[in-house]
């Protein structure tokens, strides 16, 4: 056995048993050995035997546990809340700074927001109809369709354009030229008229009614020699805004120019929906 090489040793068998025998030798130099006898359990201590079976992970600490078992296939489950403090684990909660929320609960359905330098906060659950807003200055805000629409101005303008008379012949005084129902709840913001032949020598006159209530304190004027109310020395003042879904709306010509009528009559309702769809 002296001078062998470990790999050119026989093999000790897979197996043995702890009162079998084993002898050692050491080279103490100039040719000459020194051996020592063992038993199986003696070397086993020594060096270690065996094969690792399964892994276990069990424990609690600062909040942060370790469970579950592996053996041939398995997961170890690291869980609880935990903070980082200049490297050190301490606290309940994983901060901001190191990739956590810095909380330990958020409300249901609320969706999370940056509430200061290293904070995160939930919103409440947002109602139906409800959206979170920001406006570039201040923190977001959770706004129903319409308040987003009147507070910041944030809409989708909607027009009806009807036709109160054909395009040729000219206009005639008269009520009810023209009646409709809306097709919605509607919050009027504009209004104007237009007509595809100018009157002349005095202007045309527009009246509109909600149930036969007019919705103006001062009516719709095209000027002589114009097409468009949009560029009427007096310009109309709507004083009823708020048209009711399936309200009756009814167009009016009080005056048509004095010298040659105007023709081709429309009016434009502008706004947007009451109730958002």
């Amino acid at each position: 056995m002296a001078g062998k090489k470990i790999s050119e040793l026989a093999a000790l068998g897979s197996t043995y048993a702890a009162t079998d025998l084993f002898e050692i030798s050491k080279d103490e130099g100039g040719g000459t050995y020194s051996s020592k006898k063992i038993t199986g359990s003696e070397l086993t201590s020594s060096i270690g035997a065996g094969t690792v079976t399964s892994v276990g992970g069990t424990g609690t600490v600062n909040g942060v546990t370790l469970t579950g078992t592996v053996t041939t296939s398995g997961n170890l489950t690291l869980g609880g809340t935990l903070a980082i403090n200049n490297g050190d684990w301490s606290g309940t909660d994983l901060s901001v700074a190191n990739g956590g929320t810095g909380a330990s609960t958020f409300t249901d359905g609320g969706i999370l927001l940056g509430s200061g330098t290293g904070a995160i906060t939930a919103t409440a659950v947002l109602a139906d109809g409800e959206m979170l807003v920001g406006d570039g200055a201040t923190a977001p805000a959770i706004e129903s369709g319409q308040t987003l629409r009147t507070s910041i101005g944030v809409s989708r303008a909607e027009s009806f354009i009807i036709s109160a008379s054909d395009e040729t012949s000219d206009l005639t005084t008269g009520d009810d030229k023209v009646n409709f129902r809306m097709p919605y709840a509607f919050t009027l913001t504009d209004i104007r008229a237009s007509v595809s032949t100018a009157p002349v020598g005095s202007v045309i006159t527009v009246d509109v009614e909600d149930g036969g209530t007019t919705i103006l304190s001062t009516l719709i004027t095209i000027d002589a020699g114009e097409k468009t109310s949009t560029t009427a020395a007096t310009p109309p003042v709507i004083s009823d805004t708020a048209l009711a879904d399936d309200a009756e709306i009814s167009v009016n010509i009080d005056t048509i120019g004095s010298g040659t009528a105007g023709a081709g009559l429309k009016v434009t309702l502008i706004g947007y929906q009451t109730t958002p769809a």
